[in-house]
């Protein structure tokens, strides 16, 4: 077996007999090499470590895809799979292209990939180098890598944006997807882009022109523009949303605008999101490119949309207890709550598709009646609650079961093939040329069917997750009646919904307008957590 190690000092030895994992992710180095044509930067890799792993005689369980490129492991699924793996000791190691694609960003990140290798005792194979976390000396260097990988990562994160804000205060134009109305081209003779117009101005020019000299308002300019079949980028029609982002973009009267919305991490119930608030101190410009709207124009705008525009007192904290649960019947878009800058007006809920005739309602009589329907379908489902859970379909659970013993029986043979072929290695029946061939096309193989294996496994726990949903279900919703009324906020009451519905249904198909009419006549289907539709 030492002939397959030769040129391969200072490594340490590995066990080939057991299993080992392949982990693929980009870097952004890797994605500007791509935008330049220098290939697919996995496909590349993966052909790396699998020559790497022939070369060392070591079989490949399963290849880690990693298609994001997070800069934490919270980010990163494909990174929070084989942690969890690693942490059951699952691998005997883990190929990688360098040590640096485990973990480059948070310090805290670090720590964890650098502690779950170490307490499974899990070696990390690149080309240049083994690690053995349990090694005193690797361990050391290990962690120093990662140490200067981040120090390296945050020195270009600083680079590129100063480069950015010195670009922006030139003129030039640092986003990565032109605004509407421009093409991004490159500067000649120059570093950096700008914008040059194209066909999309026209659509542009009609727009402000609708709003500031025919007196239209946002929700009629809207129709208007989808009406004479100008169309945006990428959809179909225009939305009330785009076309207010259009009219309040400095851009389309030459300037550059920088930081308007800045990320900022903050933790929400315990876990870390970002956002991307309003920021007051932005950077706001001349730009090289030409503006597509006059002076006039824009000011005529801007004193409309200042005067129309209701004040935001709610600071982005959600005002609408069915925030993202409501879908429209009519065309499947998510509905809104409107309010109004009239207190004596009360919200409604509507559907802010403009092609769509699904008339709203007042919000509290949906509310209440996502309540009542709660409440129906909670008897109905006490009534028959035993005899439903004595009919869990076992045949699928068996069916995935079988299938699952059926794969690991395959992976079995080709491991035992794998075995055969190193033996033939040590006999000289095969030269290395002949054993790289056939162990490579096995071992390819076995990741394939053991990826498989994983698929169904996953499967498997789902069906058993949702029969026990089944079981929780109705305390939660028996809960929910109980307390809906006593929470203070509508987050509150729309993460408790949440807990128990994917989403309901509206259709409202008449307006209420008469004396006599019932303003409740829409009719709403709700779907709990366990596909059943109400």
């Amino acid at each position: 077996m030492e002939e397959i190690y030769n040129g391969y000092s200072n490594e340490k030895v590995l066990d080939v007999l057991g299993e080992y994992a392949i982990y693929l992710r980009k870097s952004r180095a890797d994605m500007e090499a791509e935008s330049k044509g220098e290939g697919e930067t996995l496909a590349r890799h993966e052909h790396i470590l699998l020559d790497l792993a022939s070369r060392k005689g070591l079989k490949i369980g399963k290849i880690y895809r990693e298609i994001v490129s997070g800069e934490t492991i919270e980010a990163r699924p494909e990174m929070q799979k084989l942690l969890a793996d690693v942490k059951l000791g699952k691998w005997k190691g883990v190929l990688v292209v360098e040590v640096e694609r485990l973990a480059r960003g948070e310090t805290m990140d670090q720590g964890i990939v650098s502690k779950a290798f170490k307490i499974s005792n899990t070696k990390i194979v690149t080309p240049m180098k083994v690690y053995d976390p349990n090694d005193e000396f690797d361990e050391e260097y290990f962690e120093f890598g990662l140490f200067m990988s981040r120090r390296e990562y945050k020195v270009i994160n600083r680079r590129l944006q100063r480069g950015r804000i010195l670009s922006v205060n030139e003129g030039k134009y640092v986003g990565s997807v032109a605004p509407f109305g421009y093409d991004r081209v490159k500067i000649k003779g120059d570093k950096g882009y700008t914008l040059r117009k194209n066909a999309e101005a026209n659509t542009v020019k009609i727009m402000y022109d609708l709003y500031a000299y025919d007196d239209l308002s946002l929700n009629e300019v809207t129709k208007k523009l989808n009406e004479m079949g100008l169309k945006p980028r990428k959809n179909d029609e225009w939305s009330i949303a785009s076309v207010k982002d259009i009219l309040a973009n400095p851009v389309y009267i030459g300037k550059i605008k920088w930081n308007a919305r800045k990320e900022v991490k903050v933790y929400k119930k315990e876990k870390l999101v970002k956002t991307r608030p309003r920021n007051n101190d932005y950077i706001l410009v001349e730009g090289l490119h030409k503006a597509i709207i006059d002076d006039k124009t824009w000011k005529i705008v801007a004193a409309k949309r200042s005067l129309n525009s209701a004040p935001v007192v709610h600071n982005n904290v959600v005002q609408n207890p069915l925030c993202g649960l409501v879908i429209c019947a009519k065309c499947g878009k998510k509905m809104k709550r409107r309010s109004y800058s009239k207190f004596s007006k009360e919200p409604t809920l509507y559907c802010a598709n403009t092609k769509c005739d699904n008339v709203g309602s007042k919000f509290h009589y949906v509310e209440e009646k996502v309540l009542d329907g709660l409440k129906k379908w909670l008897e109905q489902y006490r009534f028959d609650y035993q005899e439903h859970l004595e009919k869990i379909n076992h045949n699928k659970i068996e069916s995935i079961e079988e299938t699952i013993a059926s794969l690991e029986a395959e992976a079995k043979k080709e491991n035992d093939k794998l075995l055969s072929i190193f033996n033939f290695l040590e006999d000289g029946t095969y030269t290395k040329e002949m054993f790289k061939a056939r162990s490579e096309a096995v071992s390819q193989n076995v990741a394939r069917i053991n990826n498989s294996i994983e698929e169904y496994k996953t499967k498997l726990a789902q069906e058993k997750i949702v029969d026990k949903e089944k079981e929780v279900l109705v305390p939660k919703i028996e809960n929910l009646i109980d307390v809906y009324d006593l929470l203070q906020t509508p987050e509150e009451k729309n993460d408790l919904l949440k807990t128990v519905l994917t989403q309901v249904t509206y259709l409202k198909t008449e307006k209420s307008i008469r004396k006599d009419s019932d303003p409740t006549n829409f009719i709403i289907n709700l779907y709990p957590k366990i596909n059943k539709a109400v």
